[in-house]
């Protein structure tokens, strides 16, 4: 019923009345009780002046002096409490009417030392001890006189020297207050009944003379919703109706301009979405998912999302977000999460959106991320890995270093071999610290500031294996060359692509066993120079070889480093190939049979 505007607008009406009713009787029962106390504040001061204070204390300390006896004895001076509480009593029922001491406000003399009631107006034998009343006990004169107190009361103590002898105490219990009070409250009932009647039919009359015409509007606006344009006339009047009849009419036709427009937009921000190549999630207030694209579903591997709902979807996908964190949290702000889903690491940007100036909802950007985290992974380990390749020689050097120098008589032998293991760990920071900058160098492209070279391949290779045939021939290895074509001479950094095969070739003979074969061919296929190496040395694990061009990575780590292996060699001509012949570098091994390292370098016509 109350959700009419007519039952409102009277609801409204009612209520005014009602509170103007309520804040009038405050008003008086406030004004009523204020009065109250003022007056007793003001009786008591207009009582209780320096006079009468003084009047009060020679009541309280008259002295009787008794006529002599004629046998000619001594005069004895006495004090009689009861003539004092008379000579009191006397003072203050001259004064009864100014206090206003009626049956509600008493007063009271009291005995200074004990709190006994010595005499009351009403005859009361006892009163209630009140801090006031403990105050004036204790020499204080003091009252209390507050609105929100039930009761008012005054005392004065009456003193002699230190010493409290009687007290003066006024009470009111404020019973007048309280009954004229609850008469005003009676009254204002009766009212609030009185003008709640009144304002109800009053309202609903002035209500109903403006709903009728509204609710004639209304039915007629439900017509023209639903595409008849006709359904209203216009208006002549000049009142609001009248005016809302011809604000309507002017709707309906600019609705439907606005509304091709609208889907004309509608239409362009879908193919936007669509074509992004990042998720859009859109939810409602209620987390209810509201629109979708594409790239959304297939960033997270599912063929429907229509039956998704926030909090549980991202609860089950560990985002640890709800939708209360963002619309009171951060209403205005954006939250990120990074989640791990089956194999990508996609990055939700989490924000809400606003409708006529109100949160509507959220949206959600699905960022795939999985190559920016692997590259940040690959940098964490090459950190992790530059830190424990440099730290191990970095201890051997200091282990050795600190022997000799708790040892000083060590004999000459001794002390020479811990200086030749000092000096390998130091050419082996040396190697490592000199590939590092090898591959800073390559990584920025600083190798292309070189002028190029002309490059005779086949001499190259046949300079390189006739140089390298004596560390073969230690190991009673074989090292041959095999030219299979002529090979075009190119241009280039020639250092670079002479480190490569040398590096190529000094991992084949460290990986061969004593007699083995190493052959080294070259030849021209297509538009492209090859350049293999093949070995049958100890070969490398199927499971190794996706990371045989890491950086640090070696597939037996001890092995290396006995063999002076610095793991950055095959990263630096994988990077150097790249960077300064456009070239590719590709491994074959089988583990136990033998490695085939294929160089290949594309040839300009």
């Amino acid at each position: 019923m109350f959700k009419s505007i007519r039952w409102k607008i009277t609801l409204a009406f009612v209520l005014l009345v009602l509170a103007t009713e309520l804040v009038i009787g405050a008003f008086n029962i406030f004004g009523i009780v204020n009065n109250y106390h003022r007056e007793f504040s003001d009786a008591v001061n207009s009582v209780f002046t320096t006079d009468i204070k003084n009047d009060l204390l020679a009541a309280a300390n008259e002295i009787t002096i008794p006529i002599g006896d004629d046998d000619g004895s001594s005069i004895v001076i006495e004090e009689s409490s009861y003539n004092n509480v008379n000579l009191i009593n006397n003072v203050l029922s001259s004064h009864a009417g100014a206090l206003g001491i009626t049956a509600s406000r008493i007063y009271f003399i009291l005995d200074g030392s004990t709190g006994e009631v010595l005499h009351s107006s009403n005859g009361a034998a006892e009163t209630e001890p009140t801090p006031v009343l403990l105050n004036a006990l204790a020499g204080e004169e003091s009252r209390e006189t507050g609105i929100t107190k039930t009761y008012m009361d005054y005392a004065l103590p009456l003193t002699n020297g230190d010493t409290v002898k009687y007290v003066v105490y006024i009470n009111d219990n404020c019973q007048m207050q309280i009954s004229l009070t609850r008469s005003i409250i009676n009254i204002l009932w009766i009212s609030l009944l009185l003008a709640l009647i009144v304002s109800a039919v009053v309202g609903s009359l002035i209500a109903k003379s403006v709903t009728v015409p509204i609710q004639l509007l209304s039915v007629q606006a439900r017509k023209l919703a639903d595409g008849d344009i006709n359904a209203l006339q216009k208006s002549d009047s000049k009142d609001e109706i009248g005016n809302l009849t011809n604000s309507l009419i002017y709707l309906a036709h600019a609705r439907k301009q606005s509304s091709d427009q609208a889907m004309g937009e509608k239409i362009k921000v879908e193919t936007i979405l669509q074509n992004m190549n990042d998720g859009i999630l859109a939810f409602d207030m209620k987390g209810k998912l509201i629109h979708f694209n594409r790239e959304a579903k297939r960033l997270l591997n599912r063929q429907y999302l229509d039956d998704i709902k926030f909090n549980s979807f991202f609860k089950e996908i560990n985002a640890n977000i709800t939708l209360g964190d963002l619309l009171y949290m951060q209403p205005d702000g954006s939250v990120e999460r990074e989640i791990k889903l089956a194999n990508q690491y996609l990055r939700f940007n989490f924000a809400t959106f606003k409708v006529d100036n109100k949160v509507g909802g959220i949206i959600v950007i699905i960022h795939d991320v999985t190559k920016q985290e692997k590259l940040e992974q690959s940098r964490r380990d090459f950190v992790a890995n530059v830190s424990h390749e440099l730290r191990t020689p970095l201890t051997t050097i200091k282990s050795y270093s600190e022997t000799l120098a708790d040892m000083p008589d060590v004999d000459r032998e001794l002390q020479i071999r811990f200086l030749d293991v000092i000096a390998s760990e130091s050419d082996r920071m040396a190697r490592i610290i000199s590939d590092l900058l090898t591959l800073s160098e390559l990584d920025e492209n600083q190798t292309y500031i070189k002028p190029p070279e002309t490059i005779d391949v086949r001499k190259m290779l046949e300079s390189i294996v006739e140089r390298m045939g004596m560390t073969a021939k230690k190991k009673s290895q074989s090292l041959t060359y095999h030219p299979i074509n002529e090979v075009p001479v190119i241009s280039g950094d020639y250092d670079s692509l002479e480190r490569i095969i040398i590096n190529i070739v000094s991992n084949a003979l460290k990986y061969t066993r004593e007699g083995g074969r190493i052959e080294v061919y070259s030849s021209k296929v297509y538009n492209d120079i090859c350049i293999k190496v093949v070995d049958n040395g100890i070969g490398i694990p199927e499971d190794k070889l996706p990371h045989i061009f890491d950086r640090f990575y070696r597939v037996d780590r001890a092995r290396s480093r006995d063999t002076g292996g610095t793991g950055l060699g095959l990263a630096i001509a994988k990077q150097a190939l790249e960077s300064c012949f456009n070239g590719k570098i590709k491994i074959a091994s089988e583990f136990h049979k033998g490695t085939e390292v294929t160089i290949t370098i594309p040839v300009a016509e």
